[in-house]
């Protein structure tokens, strides 16, 4: 069996998180390559949900706060949140989130 992400190396073992054969490559204490580079930047633990529209970083669940659907930011932005505004108006409109409890 090819690796699943090269497709060119014999796969020699299974991606923890997502089951994926891959070869040894690819493959870095149990987590292939597409899901290492999909993890949380933050906590480095779990495979990202979003990307934080201040600063830009990947996110998970645990990291981030969600706003409402569709928008999260991560903790650390959340907390500097008016600063962040004053500085970069063009996200003012994340501003009627501030009295949202973390």
């Amino acid at each position: 069996m090819l690796c699943e992400v090269c497709g060119e190396r014999e796969a020699v073992g299974k991606c923890s998180i997502c089951g994926r054969w891959v070869c040894s490559k690819h493959l870095v204490e149990g987590v292939c390559a597409i899901c290492k580079e999909l993890m949380c930047n933050i906590c480095g633990k779990q495979l990202s949900v979003s990307r934080c529209p201040i600063c830009g970083r990947l996110i998970c669940r645990n990291c981030s706060i969600e706003l409402q659907p569709g928008i999260r930011v991560c903790r650390e932005c959340y907390s500097n949140l008016s600063q962040v505004v004053s500085k970069h108006p063009s996200l003012a409109y994340l501003t009627r989130f501030l009295t949202r409890k973390a």
